[in-house]
């Protein structure tokens, strides 16, 4: 049994498979550069011990700056383990669900194995810079959590279980 095709339905074939193999290509991110004042963002980092084994990171977003609007802000560590081109996987990625506070700011958290902790990022996700639309796909700005982990456990996080109650019966 043959089984032709017209023009048109073969062309049709073609530009859909194109458009689901070419999904895979539009997220690239490219990391931005330092600056003085870290892209114009306001946010404060927490992070407290929540058992043995896992901290919580507490993410406060004041203001996107020069990101705004932001695409995801999650909290990223990669494997030390490199593949034949380079690339490594996730070991940890969650992303931060944030909720309005009441004063502005927005507040999320995640929790993280102490172990994967040290190389850890928050990494916030953007396809605006300036108010312009990336070309390249959108790009990202990386927050060590190395430099917060010095307070891991003087701190208590805000959203993390609520005190005891001090009422006795």
């Amino acid at each position: 049994m043959n089984i032709r095709f017209s023009r048109w339905a073969t062309g049709i074939l073609v530009v859909a498979a194109v458009a689901l193999t070419a999904e895979r290509c539009w997220a690239i991110y490219q990391g931005l550069p330092a600056t003085k004042d870290e892209w114009g963002l306001k946010y404060d980092v927490a992070v407290s011990d929540a058992d043995s084994d896992t901290l919580t990171v507490v993410f406060t977003l004041a203001d996107e700056g020069r990101l705004k609007p932001y695409y995801s802000i999650e909290l990223v560590a990669f494997s030390k383990q490199v593949d034949s081109q380079g690339g490594r996987s996730y070991t940890v990625k969650a992303p931060f669900k944030l909720k309005d506070d009441g004063d502005g700011k927005r507040v999320g958290q995640v929790q993280v194995r102490k172990e994967f902790a040290e190389g850890a990022k928050i990494r916030i996700l953007t396809q605006m810079v300036d108010g312009k639309r990336q070309p390249s796909g959108g790009s990202y700005w990386d927050i060590p959590l190395k430099k917060y982990l010095k307070n891991a456990s003087a701190t208590e996080s805000p959203l993390a279980t609520p005190p005891r109650s001090k009422v006795k019966r």
